[in-house]
């Protein structure tokens, strides 16, 4: 039982904690004109464009607003709440907010990799898991958001 719970406070405590803070930190530097199109991982699927899908398989409506935020922890982050969706500016920050926080979810993600290099099976298997259950819904709330935007812009022009 001391080995799991020495595990889980190297890996949850240390690894992850010190991952997410180093990828937020270098995602709230990434310029603008990197974000403001889609890459691979970005770029929205035919099915999720109308953002019907996340609504209807995924019961989004019920359960985002739980998820924290953690836009603002840099600085000059990004604070969703907050923001006026009266102009097109305003739109285009928010969508380009949303492949900010998706590249950055995707990256921690992957993070699980590092922990192979000092832990056993268990514990490895321990962190895919826990990787994708702590980003997933990260990841669908940021293709949610920016599918439902681009279609508010769209409407506008």
């Amino acid at each position: 039982m001391n080995e799991i719970i020495k595990y889980l406070l190297l890996n949850i405590g240390t690894t992850w904690v010190l991952w997410f803070y180093i990828v937020g930190f270098f995602a709230s530097k990434l310029k603008d004109s990197f974000l403001s199109k889609d890459y691979t991982f970005t770029n929205l699927h035919n099915f999720e464009k109308d953002a019907s899908w996340f609504r209807k398989y995924l019961k989004i409506d019920k359960w985002k607003d739980r998820v924290p935020e953690l836009g603002g922890v840099f600085g000059d982050g990004f604070q969703k709440r907050s923001i006026d969706l009266g102009t097109r500016e305003q739109l285009e920050l928010f969508i380009r907010e949303t492949r900010r926080a998706e590249l950055a979810h995707w990256v921690m993600t992957a993070g699980w990799i590092i922990t192979i290099a000092f832990n056993p099976l268990w514990a490895i298997v321990f962190n895919l898991v826990f990787a994708h259950i702590v980003n997933f819904p990260c990841l669908i709330i940021q293709r949610y958001n920016r599918a439902r935007l681009i279609k508010v812009l769209e409407n506008r022009t």
